[in-house]
């Protein structure tokens, strides 16, 4: 009973991850929303929230350690690599907006190495499955992405 080297699985993983960066099944496109937020509103520190979007699409970039896990790098991040201070942020929006574009693209390319018979297996050793690691990502990505659409539409109430 010996499993194919099917990758229905991880066809279905990659389409996840498409979805989630664009139209996803909330309905929201992500980069009509990352494109349309400029550097001031990007840093502007809001009542109520921890961070600003720029510190959130900035924390989401690190996720790029899943990509590393998937190469059989054990890749550790810093503290303030994963959450950088406000007055640190010396990046353009347009240069986070576009490595989260990269971000997406590489772990794709990773996964089109895989298939399916590697999922549940560790990531790394002593790591959790391959398949968690994944999900974990895709699940990290919506809830902050939620956090940056919330605050857009934050912002486009404070501006009425």
């Amino acid at each position: 009973n010996i499993k194919k080297m099917g990758k229905v699985e991880i066809n279905r993983i990659i389409d996840q991850i498409e979805q989630l960066h664009n139209n996803n099944w909330v309905g929201v496109n992500l980069y009509e929303i990352l494109d349309g937020i400029t550097d001031n509103y990007a840093n502007l520190k809001l009542p109520n929230f921890n961070h600003t979007i720029h510190q959130i699409a900035r924390h989401l970039i690190t996720d790029f350690v899943v990509i590393k896990r998937l190469q059989g790098i054990d890749y550790k991040i810093a503290n303030e690599e994963n959450w950088i201070p406000v007055d640190k942020i010396n990046f353009k929006w347009t240069d986070t907006v576009n490595a989260l574009r990269e971000n997406k693209k590489e772990i794709i390319r990773e996964l089109q190495n895989l298939s399916d018979d590697s999922l549940d297996k560790p990531i790394l050793k002593d790591f959790s499955s391959t398949y968690v690691n994944l999900h974990g990502y895709i699940q990290h990505s919506y809830y902050h992405f939620g956090q940056i659409v919330l605050m857009t539409k934050y912002i486009e109430n404070l501006r009425k």
